[in-house]
């Protein structure tokens, strides 16, 4: 398996337009020039491990998902899951 950039830059866009940001919003969030992110976008310039860590706290996604595309389970779904193990568990031991 390799990086590919482009890749990376179309997950970046998606993520960054399901959280209803712009391009000019996130650069300003990130403390980059807004060419930068486009740049990052379109897969004609990688980032910085920093910068990747915050891209994908701010647009909530996992850096696995941003480099790989492994799919992405949102927080709220991991409690809605945790939840569900939970009742479960409880069922069964009271079996």
């Amino acid at each position: 398996m390799y990086f590919d950039p482009k890749e990376f830059g179309k997950r970046m866009k998606e993520a960054r337009n399901k959280k209803g940001l712009t391009q000019e919003r996130l650069a300003e969030m990130l403390g980059v020039d807004r060419l930068h992110v486009n740049r990052l976008e379109k897969g004609a310039k990688a980032c910085s491990i920093d910068l990747l860590i915050d891209i994908s706290q701010l647009l909530d996604v996992s850096t696995d998902y941003l480099l790989k595309g492994t799919p992405v389970i949102s927080s709220d779904a991991r409690v809605r899951m945790l939840s569900a193990l939970t009742e479960l568990t409880a069922i069964i031991n009271e079996l």
